[in-house]
């Protein structure tokens, strides 16, 4: 199981309104059963960006091959992801390609901070990930202490909000519904 250190998901994560020199993605997924009562993941762990590939097409690669071939093709499955960056434009097209030509995901995404929201087709990726039927959301405190819990090494203390993390989030999910 790969976990991020606190430092980096202290950088990387904090929701700041211009966040500068954070250049890498992380993602951190679970998928689940959809329906399912079950608090366990099928699988979870943590993608960023390798080379020129970014996290989320490293993820789509990995869950084709890896991932899809093992399951079920007539359960239904639920992939939540919790990324430092929303998709770029290009991402946000290809996932959303993914999710057209597969019917039993649900594919819920949680950006810590919106990725060049100044340049229209930015926009456009999110609103198309939303047609395929994607929940895009900002992340709120909630999220963030299940990313600290679950997917960060943390040596079990317990998640320290940063200071304008709630003010951030609201900048965030403000923007956010604007582009929506």
């Amino acid at each position: 199981r790969n976990l991020i250190s606190r430092e980096k998901f202290d950088f990387h994560f904090k929701n700041l309104c211009y966040a500068k020199d954070r250049k890498d993605t992380f993602l951190c997924y679970e998928v689940t059963r959809k329906d399912c009562d079950s608090p366990n993941s099928l699988c979870h762990g943590v993608f960023k960006n390798k080379g020129n590939t970014h996290a989320e097409i490293c993820f789509l690669y990995w869950f084709h091959d890896k991932v899809l071939k093992v399951l079920s093709l007539r359960e239904e499955f639920k992939v939540t992801w919790y990324m430092s960056w929303s998709p770029c434009f290009e991402c946000a097209e290809q996932v959303a390609r993914f999710l057209a030509t597969h019917h039993n995901l649900s594919l819920a995404i949680f950006s810590s901070r919106l990725y060049n929201i100044r340049d229209p087709k930015t926009g456009q990726g999110l609103c198309r990930l939303v047609q395929e039927g994607a929940q895009v959301a900002a992340m709120g405190l909630p999220e963030f202490e299940k990313c600290w819990k679950k997917f960060v090494d943390n040596d079990g203390q317990p998640f320290m909000p940063w200071k304008r993390l709630c003010t951030n989030f609201r900048y965030q999910n403000s923007k956010l519904q604007e582009i929506l």
